[in-house]
C-alpha cells in the first residue's frame, strides 16, 4: 500500500462512520423518487432554489469585494492593531446566525436581500481572511518589486506576478462563502421575512414544522447536486502552484515606499462594515426598553441563566472543551489529507449535505444499542470536527502546495528522515497555516447550531444553543441576557482570534 494511501486510512474511516454512513441511512429511509419529481414539478419550490442560487452568487461577489482588499492589507503589512483588526473580523464566524442577523436588523430595522448580504459579508470575511490570508504571506515580496524595477504598474504586477499565485486559494474561499450563503439559515429566517425562503430553511421546515420528511430529503438533494455542481466546475477551475518561496512575516507598514494610508483605510472601513452588527448586540446587552441596565451581566456572572436549568460557567467550558477537543481531531486529520494527492470530493461531502439532514441521520444511525452514541458528551465535538474538516483542509491546502519539492529533497540528500524533514523544514513553513486552521476549526465548534441542536442535551449545552434559546423565550430581561451572552461570546472571541 502507498504512503499516500496509508495517511488517508484515518480520514476516510472517521468520515464515513461519522458522516457518510448517517446520511446515506437517512436518504435510503426517507427518499422516494416520486416526491423528488414533485418537488422539481412544484413552482413555488422552484423560487425558492432560484433565490437560494442568486442571493448566494451577490452575498458571495459582495465577500470578496469586501473580503480580498482587507486580507492584503493584513496579509501583506504589520502595523499597529493589525491583530486587534484580525480578531474583529473573524469574530463573527463563530457566533450563531441569529445573533449577527439580530444585529443587522438592530441597525437597519428592514428586511430583505440587502440586509441578508450584508449578514452574509460579517459572516464570512473571515473566510477569505484565513484560506486567502496564508497563501497570500506566501508570495515573496521580492518578485513584486521586482516587477516593478521591470516598469510594471502595481495593477500590472498583481495581474500578472501575485493573482496566479492565489488564484487556487481566492477560487477555494469563492466556493466555501458560496456554499455558506447558498446554505444559510439564521441569516434567513430572520432578515428574509416570510417572503424569503432558501433551501434550508424549507428543509427544516418540511421535516420538523410540517413532518414531511419525505419533502425534506428531496430538497436536500436538490440542494447537494446543486452545491456538487459549484464544486465541480470550481475544482477543475482551480490549479496547484509551488513556485513562489515562503514569506515569513509580513513586512511592517512603514516600509512601503508610498500610499501607505491605503491598508490602514481598507481594514478600518472593513471593520465598520463587520463590527457594526457585533456593537448592536453588545448596545441590545446594555440597553432594554430604552433603559440602561448591566441587570443582564450581573445575572451572567451570578452564576444563573433565565429560563435554563445550565449555568453560564457550565455552559462556557462546555463550548470551549468542545472546541478544542475538535481542534485535535480535526487539524492532524486535515493535514494528512491536504498533504496527499487524493481526490478531495469525498471530503468535500459535509459542505454539500445540509445540516439538518445530517442531523436527522445522527439521530436514527446512533440511537441503537452498542452504537447510541447520541446522547454522549464526546459525540458533539466529534461532530464538529466533521463539519469544520473540508473548510481547515481548504486552509491548509495553500499553503501545503507552495513548499517546493526540492526542499524535501535537499534535506534528504543530507541524510535526514522523513520526520526529520517534516519537523525541521516542513512544519516551520506550515505554522502560520496551521494556527489560522486551529482557529477556523475552534471557531466552526463554537458557532455550529444545526446538527448540534439535534444533540443537544441538558449537560451539553453550548453557547449558541443556550443563546438562541435566551433570545426565543418572551421577556425583554430574558432576552436581554441572550444579547449579553452573545456579546461576552463577541469579546471573548476577538480576543482569542486575534492570536490566531
Amino acid at each position: 500500500m502507498s504512503k499516500t494511501k496509508t495517511h488517508l486510512i484515518a480520514p476516510v474511516v472517521f468520515l464515513s462512520v461519522f458522516f457518510v454512513v448517517p446520511v446515506a441511512n437517512a436518504l435510503l429511509r426517507f427518499f422516494r423518487f416520486t416526491e423528488f419529481s414533485n418537488v422539481l414539478g412544484n413552482q413555488s419550490l422552484r423560487g425558492v432554489a432560484w433565490f437560494s442560487l442568486w442571493q448566494a452568487i451577490l452575498s458571495t461577489l459582495a465577500t470578496l469585494a469586501i473580503g480580498l482588499p482587507v486580507t492584503w492589507a493584513l496579509s501583506r503589512f504589520t502595523f499597529r492593531g493589525s491583530r486587534i483588526a484580525r480578531g474583529t473580523l473573524t469574530a463573527p464566524f463563530v457566533l450563531p446566525a441569529v445573533v449577527v442577523a439580530a444585529g443587522v436588523l438592530a441597525i437597519s430595522d428592514l428586511r430583505g436581500v440587502a440586509p441578508i448580504i450584508w449578514a452574509h459579508v460579517v459572516f464570512n470575511v473571515s473566510v477569505v481572511l484565513r484560506i486567502v490570508g496564508p497563501r497570500w504571506t506566501m508570495v515573496n515580496h521580492r518578485l513584486e518589486h521586482a516587477a516593478a524595477t521591470l516598469g510594471a504598474r502595481p495593477s500590472h504586477a498583481f495581474t500578472h506576478v501575485v493573482l496566479p499565485q492565489i488564484s487556487d486559494a481566492i477560487i477555494g474561499a469563492a466556493t466555501l462563502v458560496f456554499v455558506y450563503c447558498f446554505t444559510s439559515f439564521g441569516v434567513i429566517a430572520i432578515l428574509g421575512g416570510v417572503s424569503r425562503r432558501t433551501l434550508e430553511t424549507e428543509i427544516f421546515t418540511q421535516a420538523v414544522r410540517l413532518g414531511n420528511t419525505a419533502t425534506a430529503t428531496a430538497l436536500a438533494v436538490v440542494q447537494a447536486i446543486i452545491i456538487g455542481a459549484v464544486f465541480f466546475i470550481t475544482c477543475r477551475s482551480s490549479r496547484a502552484n509551488s513556485t513562489s518561496l515562503h514569506v515569513s512575516a509580513p513586512q511592517p507598514l512603514r516600509t512601503k515606499p508610498r500610499h501607505r494610508i491605503t491598508p490602514l483605510l481598507i481594514t478600518a472601513v472593513v471593520i465598520i462594515i463587520v463590527a457594526s452588527p457585533l456593537l448592536a448586540t453588545i448596545y441590545r446587552s446594555l440597553v432594554a426598553n430604552s433603559q440602561f441596565s448591566f441587570s443582564a451581566w450581573r445575572t451572567i456572572f451570578s452564576g444563573s441563566l433565565p429560563a435554563l436549568s445550565v449555568s453560564p460557567q457550565s455552559v462556557i467550558t462546555t463550548s470551549l472543551v468542545f472546541a478544542i477537543t475538535a481542534a485535535c481531531i480535526c487539524i492532524p486529520l486535515a493535514l494528512l489529507v491536504a498533504t496527499s494527492s487524493a481526490p478531495r470530493a469525498l471530503f468535500s461531502l459535509p459542505l454539500i449535505v445540509s445540516a439538518a439532514t445530517l442531523g436527522i441521520g445522527l439521530i436514527i444511525t446512533f440511537n441503537r444499542s452498542a452504537f447510541s452514541w447520541r446522547s454522549e458528551r464526546w459525540f458533539i465535538p466529534v461532530i464538529h470536527a466533521v463539519i469544520a474538516l473540508p473548510l481547515v483542509i481548504r486552509a491548509l491546502e495553500p499553503a501545503t502546495r507552495a513548499i517546493p519539492s526540492s526542499l524535501r529533497n535537499a534535506s534528504a540528500t543530507l541524510g535526514a528522515s522523513p520526520f526529520t524533514t517534516w519537523c525541521r523544514v516542513e512544519l516551520p513553513l506550515l505554522k502560520p497555516a496551521l494556527l489560522r486552521a486551529t482557529g477556523l476549526s475552534m471557531a466552526v465548534s463554537l458557532g455550529e447550531f444545526g446538527a448540534t441542536s439535534f444533540l443537544s442535551r441538558s449537560g451539553s449545552t453550548t453557547l449558541p444553543i443556550a443563546i438562541a434559546q435566551l433570545l426565543g423565550r418572551p421577556g425583554a430581561a430574558t432576552q436581554q441576557t441572550g444579547f449579553a451572552l452573545a456579546a461576552l461570546m463577541v469579546l471573548v472571541t476577538v480576543g482569542v482570534m486575534s492570536r490566531a
